[in-house]
């Protein structure tokens, strides 16, 4: 019933998804809306107040970890092993599927969760950060590498 009553006018998804609040998959923390405009886009993203969490709709966050913050010294406010390694269910999928773990090509030490289902993808507070911030010298070989 709920399901043909949006069907039948036509709601895109990304708007259902705004009717109905979802909770965070580590802390079960009602999940925050937030805005992220850059200069080609602008979407929303949802954030955990708890525990700083971020979840990705399908390819939202291609578009953030290719942006790359050089800094003089990185430091990664991750979460613990046992932490990165719990499993955690899908926030956006009606069935709550258990999501699937894998490291960050750009930072090993960042474990994403992300649903076969609906390919959305779950950071825990700080991995944004990691997978964004790199340490200079890192950019610098990065750079001439491209140039070869």
């Amino acid at each position: 019933m709920f399901n043909l009553f949006f069907e039948k006018r036509n709601f895109a998804p990304n708007l259902l998804k705004k009717i109905i609040h979802m909770n965070c998959p580590r802390c079960k923390t009602r999940l925050k809306n937030k805005t992220i405009v850059e200069p080609n886009d602008k979407f929303e993203i949802e954030t955990c107040p708890t525990c700083e969490g971020y979840w990705f709709d399908k390819s939202e966050l291609n578009i953030l970890e290719n942006i790359s913050e050089p800094v003089l010294f990185e430091w990664r406010m991750l979460c613990t092993k046992y932490d990165q390694l719990t499993p955690l269910n899908c926030p956006s999928c009606g069935d709550h599927p258990m999501m699937k773990k894998a490291e960050h090509p750009r930072d090993e030490k960042v474990v994403i969760d992300y649903c076969e289902h609906c390919e959305g993808t779950w950071l825990d507070g700080g991995e944004l950060d990691a997978i964004q911030k790199e340490n200079w010298s890192i950019t610098i070989f990065n750079l001439l590498k491209k140039l070869k």
